[in-house]
């Protein structure tokens, strides 16, 4: 039969050094993990930034100009957001004669925390960013 004193846990030093480990892991991982999904809110925000110009660019085709309206007379968009909420249309900019367009999207909620700033895409192709390197947000 076994008796208690044979039975061995663990020391509170033990516990102690395995919590800081763990603190300390987590200390490097969040920014890492928070930085990721802001990349990834931001890939899902220039998705939609195109799908706008993509709607711009047959209204274009059949109006031959651009338009600044989002309602069922233009654009007849459904909803002026990314699906996730995370990005939301904030100006229809139209050039002369309504020849040329620049979309912007604006982050909203957790996403307006991103360096990055607002998205934007001109008729030319001409991508962007409000805040931040070209080559970090562009």
């Amino acid at each position: 039969m076994r008796n208690g004193s044979d039975c061995r846990g663990f020391s509170l030093i033990e516990i102690a050094v395995v919590l800081a480990v763990l603190a300390i892991i987590a200390c490097v991982a969040l920014p890492s993990y928070q930085t990721a999904v802001r990349k990834a809110r931001r890939a899902e925000g220039k998705a939609f930034l195109h799908t706008l110009m993509m709607t711009e660019e047959r209204h274009h085709a059949g109006f031959n100009r651009y338009t600044s309206d989002v309602g069922a007379a233009g654009l007849a968009l459904p909803t002026v957001s990314q699906p996730g909420g995370y990005y939301a249309l904030s100006r229809l900019d139209l050039g002369a004669n309504a020849q040329t367009v620049r979309i912007v999207v604006s982050p909203q909620r957790a996403q307006a925390a991103d360096a990055c700033g607002d998205l934007i895409l001109d008729s030319t192709g001409l991508a962007s960013a409000s805040g931040g390197p070209a080559e970090d947000c562009g």
